[in-house]
């Protein structure tokens, strides 16, 4: 009876080291659902860029297709279309950063000499989401980019 006992503890002692690794190993995803991440960034910069794609900008039932006047507007520093507050007009919190810009080939455009960028220029460091659509102005395409940080 004495000669199991080295077996009977190696024995023991491994399933009780696999039972704390086990719990170790699925504990953290456990709490994973309740910890934040980067999804809801992102998913907030893809609202703003549809918001202004589909409703905003868009001219009426033909999302991706923008008014030019309204447009112009929104970039420029009066008109109906023009925010007071882009962020509020955006839907975004008060401490987050937005910069929209409609870009062709990497350039920024503009209309009748207003350039088509509003908010903030965005940082050359740090965690920026961007989120893009494809868009058209008076027949052209153009990208619009929306920029949080």
């Amino acid at each position: 009876m004495r000669g199991q006992t080295s077996i009977d503890f190696l024995v023991g002692m491994s399933v009780f080291l696999l039972t704390v690794a086990f719990v170790f190993a699925t504990l953290p995803n456990t709490f994973a659902p309740f910890t934040g991440d980067d999804s809801s960034e992102l998913l907030g910069t893809d609202r703003v860029a549809s918001h202004l794609t589909e409703g905003t900008l868009a001219q009426q039932n033909r999302p991706g297709v923008l008014n030019g006047t309204c447009t112009e507007q929104f970039f420029g520093t009066s008109g109906a279309c023009h925010p007071s507050n882009l962020n509020a007009a955006l839907g975004v919190g008060a401490n987050e950063r937005v910069n929209v810009t409609i870009e062709s080939s990497g350039a920024i455009r503009d209309i009748g000499g207003t350039q088509l960028s509003a908010g903030p220029t965005t940082p050359t460091n740090g965690s920026v989401v961007v989120a893009s659509r494809l868009v058209s102005i008076d027949g052209e395409e153009y990208e619009l980019y929306v920029r949080t940080w």
